[in-house]
């Protein structure tokens, strides 16, 4: 997959450049980032009932050639000098129709190729191949930006695209999901609503997901106001930054796919998200782009370590029969991130970016130490 995470990182770095560069507008860039946030939130639970009734692998094939025929669309356009604002917002919401049925049959594969006892391990090497996309492919694309222009990593975006393509259909299919005939889609996502509301493990997890994703997260959507704006760095500067992160959560990743079967991953993941938000506030204050790249290193390991075991504690504690459908509640969670990223660039606007940032990490701060008082009992999940 290391050729998808190639795509979409770069894709984040020159999609951003370019709406930036045109509107120099903060708020257009949460716009545009918000296209495919509203399909995932829309169609992501039926997306992970899908997941369950089908091969996963096919699954997986179709939306990787609709992701790739959207980036030939937008390439085309950027190349011939025809794009504007509305083709971006549309190519968004495009790709998040894609991604809602995508994601939730990626990470349900994981599942079923490794099975429980590698999960840790998987998940932490799949995060691994991710956050060093994240450490390349952003410097890479910065610096291309300059020399090869937005046209030529458009390119390269579509050709990863289409090696992913290809890798994904050397995988086997796998078994296909027997399913009885009279159950109809609606009773199947209720069947898998039910586990989630009813397991006060899962619920406080996809709950404990949903928080950063939505107040945290969006810092990243604001990278080209902090890299053109604050440190004036331009494109190189905005190269660096998202490295940065990606360096840490590598780190993240590495540090995880070393524990094997770790014993107290309750306690790891909120200290995580205690490192995330503080280094968060540090970095939204940081007075040079050196400094900040430096806090940005650890606001990713908390980062990658915070998300890698939520998703694996979700996983962990998920029946097999119904791992599609639950990874679908995780991944709608990931839908609204792009959804927060409005209220953060409308705040960003108004108030300025490091305001914002600093405000998203001091409620994940305040919302993870009240976990720590109030549900103590999730330090002792294992």
């Amino acid at each position: 997959m290391i050729f998808f995470y190639n795509a979409m990182q770069m894709g984040m770095v020159a999609r951003g450049w370019l709406v930036y560069t045109l509107t120099d507008s903060a708020m257009a860039l949460g716009l545009v980032t918000a296209g495919w946030g509203l399909p995932m939130v829309m169609f992501s639970l039926y997306g992970g009932v899908i997941a369950d009734r089908f091969r996963k692998r096919n699954l997986m094939l179709i939306t990787q050639v609709g992701l790739f025929l959207i980036s030939l669309v937008i390439t085309i356009l950027i190349q011939t000098q025809l794009i504007a604002i509305w083709h971006l917002v549309l190519g968004s919401i495009s790709s998040g129709f894609a991604l809602a049925l995508g994601l939730p049959t990626r990470q349900a594969f994981v599942k079923e190729l490794v099975g429980e006892s590698d999960l840790l391990n998987s998940v932490a090497l799949n995060s691994m191949a991710m956050n060093l996309c994240r450490i390349v492919s952003p410097a890479l694309a910065g610096v291309l930006i300059k020399f090869i222009g937005i046209p030529g990593v458009y390119w390269l975006i579509v050709v990863s695209y289409i090696l992913n393509i290809f890798m994904i259909t050397i995988i086997p299919a796998g078994e296909l999901v027997a399913v009885k005939k009279d159950i109809s889609i609606s009773d199947d996502l209720k069947e898998g609503w039910r586990f989630v509301w009813e397991s006060p493990m899962i619920k406080t997890l996809m709950a404990l997901a949903f928080i950063p994703i939505l107040v945290a997260l969006p810092y990243q959507m604001l990278m080209p106001v902090f890299a053109k704006t604050i440190f004036e760095a331009g494109e190189t500067g905005l190269g660096l930054l998202m490295s940065a992160v990606g360096i840490g959560a590598l780190i993240g990743s590495l540090m995880l796919s070393m524990l094997k079967d770790f014993q107290r991953k309750g306690f790891l993941m909120l200290i995580a998200g205690l490192l995330f938000g503080a280094f968060l506030v540090l970095f939204s204050q940081a007075g040079s782009l050196y400094l900040a790249c430096f806090f940005l290193l650890f606001a990713g390991i908390g980062n990658s370590v915070f998300f890698t075991l939520t998703n694996t504690l979700i996983m962990e504690n998920t029946p097999e029969k119904l791992t599609g459908r639950v990874m679908s509640f995780y991944m709608l969670t990931w839908g609204l991130m792009p959804l927060g990223t409005l209220p953060a660039g409308a705040l960003a606007e108004a108030f300025g970016a490091p305001v914002t940032v600093t405000g998203g990490g001091l409620i994940l701060l305040t919302v993870i130490t009240a976990i720590f008082i109030f549900r103590p009992w999730v330090m002792r999940i294992k």
